[in-house]
């Protein structure tokens, strides 16, 4: 398993019934496009559809956490609701380090509980899968990743990638 050691989808949940020459798929580039219509879960976290994304603005007590640098949001823009905190920020911003209060001055959202739906997305799904797996090693059980993240967000709203 090559390409998703690389990709570290290596525990993908794909539905048993595909054939080999389609599990061969992941040795190609085209192992992306596979993880994003066949894969439900993929090391033990839940992937979220745009649809799920979208119903959000609904849900105000999931919190979606945009891991990418400040400067590409300043660049594209960010899907709404979402706070920025960037992968290399996840660790101290959700660990015991940052009290409530800071959190919630500091994003206008209340820091998540360790049962919290917590959801990460960056912008092609790489990045978040990593801060939602880390978010894991810090204890919070409820975390997913928008895989289809910022790319299919701005394909599908029509905004610039």
């Amino acid at each position: 398993m090559i390409g998703a050691k690389v990709l570290k989808y290596d525990r993908c949940a794909a539905p048993k019934s595909l054939t080999k020459a389609t599990r061969l798929m992941e040795y190609s580039n085209a192992w992306p496009s596979f993880v994003k219509h066949y894969c439900s879960v993929i090391n033990d976290i839940e992937i979220v559809s745009y649809e799920y994304i979208k119903q959000l603005k609904n849900r105000p007590n999931i919190l979606l956490i945009d891991v990418r640098e400040p400067q590409e949001l300043k660049e594209t823009g960010q899907i709404p609701s979402s706070i920025n905190i960037p992968l290399g920020q996840i660790a101290n911003e959700l660990g015991p380090n940052v009290d409530r209060d800071t959190f919630k001055a500091k994003y206008g959202r209340e820091k998540p509980e360790k049962n919290s739906e917590i959801i990460f997305h960056c912008r092609i799904g790489k990045r978040s899968q990593n801060a939602a797996e880390l978010a894991r090693t810090l204890g919070f059980q409820n975390t997913k990743n928008y895989l289809g993240s910022w790319l299919e967000w701005a394909e599908k709203e029509g905004l610039p990638k």
